[in-house]
């Protein structure tokens, strides 16, 4: 029973990990906390907007949010930024 009740806890801990973030995905979650919208990043970073809202998108899955208030919660609770 203890050799079960080990695997299962293993399994459900390796269900909630998804993938990390890329360097580049960090950079743009932290603009996001900056206030910054995609066209401002896309500037910043001389990015296309489309391109942008691609890592974005992946930014939100990544970290199972819905929206950019979510993307700030998890950077806040990570100590990603101050």
């Amino acid at each position: 029973m203890m050799i079960s009740y080990i695997s299962h806890e293993q399994e459900k801990q390796n269900s909630h990990i998804k993938d990390p973030l890329t360097k580049r995905e960090m950079e743009i979650l932290k603009l996001i906390c900056d206030g910054l919208s995609s066209k401002d990043i896309s500037e910043k970073l001389f990015i296309s907007i489309n391109t942008v809202e691609t890592h974005r998108k992946r930014i939100l899955l990544k970290l199972n949010v819905r929206n950019s208030v979510g993307v700030v919660k998890y950077a806040l609770e990570n100590n990603i930024i101050h």
